[in-house]
């Protein structure tokens, strides 16, 4: 996914990547292409571009161990700054380029972004009933019979104290 921003006058423009997951480096949970939409502003002291990633994604539900597919999307900005001295940001965002360079690379960013957009938690659905903590059978496709007691009572240590008075 490069970019020969030397191609381009100042002003707005709109890129389009659609490139194999290999490509990318994502094939682990990832699969098919990675599509990104970049908005360019290019100006004559920087360069602005706002993307949105779209991959599709295979994981295994948390609740019913059960494999399922979805659409992974995020947004990000990145900034590169016209620079005559090689220069180091704090930022994650801000890059510095430097006279001799005449394109970027966003590939790099487009792994790490869709990687922290993986969520933390996978659901099939957000209905998801998990699986029978007695007998193991998926509650989404089946109901069990077994008998699920919940002892969660927030209040057991203090009536033991109460009944030791």
């Amino acid at each position: 996914m490069i970019i020969k921003y030397t191609n381009f006058s100042d002003g707005i423009h709109k890129l389009e990547f659609d490139e194999p997951v290999e490509k990318v480096g994502l094939e682990n949970l990832f699969f098919g292409n990675v599509l990104v939409d970049c908005r360019m502003d290019k100006s004559q002291h920087q360069i602005v571009l706002n993307c949105e990633a779209t991959v599709n994604s295979r994981f295994l539900c948390d609740r019913c161990n059960s494999e399922y597919e979805s659409k992974i999307n995020t947004v990000f900005q990145l900034s590169y700054i016209f620079s005559k001295s090689i220069q180091q940001s704090d930022d994650f965002n801000v890059k510095y380029l430097s006279p001799e360079q005449d394109k970027i690379d966003i590939s790099k960013d487009v792994y790490e972004y869709t990687e922290i957009a993986i969520p933390m938690k996978k659901l099939c659905s957000e209905e998801c009933k998990g699986l029978c903590p007695v007998c193991g059978k998926n509650l989404n496709l089946k109901k069990c019979n077994c008998h699920i007691e919940i002892n969660n009572d927030i209040w057991e240590p203090l009536k033991k104290l109460k009944s030791n008075n």
